[in-house]
């Protein structure tokens, strides 16, 4: 590559990122490895592209398919997908290192990847296999489950399948490097033969495939040159294992987290995995450093930098950070929940163009008081109080998985009209249900295959097909909540990761709701005045409760408010409590109107 034309592409970059040094440090780093910790807002995405676009162009890329981008998440994967796709062909124009269509890089989520090598060699292992696409997927959790829809399975069996799930979920890795062998071997004897395939198996017959056939895993080592990990914070230890098999000595390694952020603990995901990571793989740690987000916006910029320097020196402000923060007291739940419903009116008058979202830790009967002050106002409102654990949720998920398998078992392509034929099946199923959860479950399906053809246009039918199969594969239709046309939307924080409205209400910001008794109260010796003093044996405990804060806060694009009850509703009668320890960080100035 002539150093000119390496000169135009670092100009274009530059230009782009406005002398943001730390995006820039990213980008042109010459260390084969690195960590960047990326925090909501910091210009992750826009670092990523242009980094991957330096490494083109400067020819440590040799082509852009020899890239391999993974994430958590099937919709960050397809956001990637996306930005990568319309991008990096803008920066590369003109310099003869043009994107064909056959050489764009590969975007997936760890199944995603997984399924596609599956797709290529699994008849090694199973000819059943070579059909994956029309393989169910089914959950292996439940023995009992599994032993009524299998027959032939043994009662221990059924077992080792069931405890193979739970110890991926609690990241108990002997168990797991001691029973994968055996996992598979039943997948394979029992399961795969009458059609079907459990989820975590997608993962561990690729580990199987790579340790069976040497040469297969060689191909991908050498065939992918860079790997990209984004959301890594978030990943599981069976997609922890896959990275160990394709990173080798000679592999470039872009990881891109936030400690911060990891709030799938109670699904999986490894604790401390950055530093682990760091150390494993040698990595050169990048922190980028400016909220382009509420740059403009100093109180949540501050707000922000609160929250983070709490996961540092908990209860600590060395560097005296101030943010002064909406923060409103009410006597009881009723009174709270009336004026929950007074400010989002007020707000959304003001700022007409704008749209709110009411996020809560869980559901309960504080939220359900609200949810009642909406209705009987008649205020319409979207409900997105489900979580990646609700059974109906995951149900919906699955049936939304089978159904389509169904139709597209003798199809290749996806139309809007199998779209709308998938859509009037699942409206069938669950024609007598007429939960919040349901309604709400059909206005995310009516909107994911609308979006489909919309922002997906630029996919391959293969593409789509592993899309569609991901996002019901994942649970992942509460992802779609950003696209709803309500203005008011009123979900769980875990619901609303990845996701931005303009306003964030926080209400229900007590002692044993945020953060609430399982996750912290419960074990707290401090719960006379809520006043946490953090110190090792709750240090863990206290940073996932913080991290989901501060996902919550971070999901406000203009401004967050915050609101408690000194009567909080229980299952049985009104108790007083104090307010949550989130509220008492030092530096969050409180007032009760801005």
């Amino acid at each position: 590559m002539e150093s000119s034309v390496l000169e135009i592409i670092k100009a274009r970059i530059h230009e782009k990122h406005q002398g943001d040094e730390k995006q820039l440090d990213v980008i042109f780093s010459p260390e084969k490895r690195i960590l960047v910790e990326a925090p909501a807002g910091y210009g992750k995405t826009h670092t990523m592209v242009s980094r991957i676009a330096y490494l083109i162009a400067s020819n440590e890329i040799p082509s852009p398919k020899r890239l391999l981008a993974l994430t958590f998440s099937v919709n960050a994967a397809y956001k990637i997908k996306k930005d990568v796709s319309k991008n990096i062909p803008v920066l590369l124009d003109g310099i003869g290192k043009e994107i064909k269509i056959k050489d764009k890089t590969y975007v997936s989520n760890y199944h995603g990847f997984c399924r596609k090598i599956l797709k290529k060699y699994g008849q090694k292992l199973h000819p059943s296999l070579l059909n994956l696409d029309t393989l169910q997927s089914i959950d292996d959790s439940d023995t009992s489950n599994l032993m009524q829809f299998f027959k032939s399975l043994s009662l221990e069996d059924a077992e080792l399948l069931s405890e193979f799930n739970i110890s991926v979920k609690d990241i108990k890795g002997k168990k797991l490097s001691e029973k994968i062998e055996r996992y598979n071997e039943i997948v394979i004897s029992e399961l795969l033969p009458k059609g079907a395939i459990p989820f975590n198996a997608i993962i561990t017959l690729t580990i199987k495939l790579f340790k069976d056939f040497p040469n297969i895993l060689s191909f991908y080592q050498n065939y992918y040159t860079t790997l990209l990990i984004d959301e890594f914070q978030d990943t599981n230890i069976l997609s922890y294992w896959l990275l160990h098999y394709l990173i080798i000595d000679k592999t470039n390694v872009i990881f891109l987290g936030d400690s911060l952020q990891r709030i799938y603990g109670f699904i999986g995901a490894i604790p401390n995995l950055l530093k682990h990571a760091k150390d494993k793989f040698k990595l050169k740690v990048i922190a980028l450093d400016k909220n382009y987000r509420f740059e403009s916006n100093s109180n949540m910029l501050q707000l922000d930098k609160i929250i983070r320097q709490n996961a540092l020196t908990p209860f600590a402000n060395p560097d005296s950070l101030k943010s002064e923060v909406e923060f409103a007291i009410y006597d009881e739940q009723s009174t709270e929940a009336l004026e929950v419903v007074k400010k989002t009116l007020v707000t959304l008058q003001n700022d007409q163009e704008s749209n709110l979202a009411i996020l809560v830790k869980q559901r309960g009967p504080n939220v359900d008081l609200i949810i009642e002050t909406f209705k009987h106002n008649k205020i319409p409102f979207f409900y997105g109080l489900f979580t990646d654990e609700d059974a109906n949720y995951i149900n919906f998920n699955r049936k939304c998985l089978y159904e389509f398998i169904e139709l597209i078992k003798d199809r290749k392509r996806i139309t809007k009209k199998l779209g709308k034929a998938h859509t009037k099946k699942i409206r069938e199923i669950f024609s007598d249900d007429n939960t919040a959860l349901i309604q709400a479950m059909f206005e995310l399906l009516d909107v994911f295959w609308l979006r489909l053809f919309i922002d997906y246009s630029f996919l391959t039918d293969e593409d789509r097909i592993n899309l569609v199969k991901d996002t019901f594969e994942h649970n992942g239709l509460k992802q779609f909540m950003e696209f709803l046309d309500s203005k008011i939307v009123i979900s769980t924080v875990h619901a609303a990761k990845g996701l931005e409205w303009d306003y964030v209400i926080l209400p229900d910001m007590e002692q044993d709701l945020f953060p609430n008794w399982f996750g912290l109260c419960g074990k707290c010796k401090n719960s006379l005045d809520c006043n946490i003093l953090v110190n090792k044996d709750n240090e863990n405990k206290f940073l996932e409760e913080l991290s989901v804060f501060y996902v919550a806060v971070t999901r406000a694009r203009k401004k967050v408010s915050f609101s408690a009850s000194e009567l909080q509703l229980t299952k049985y009668n009104p108790k007083k409590k104090n307010i949550s320890c989130f509220m008492k960080l030092p530096g969050m100035e409180l007032s009760p109107e801005m």
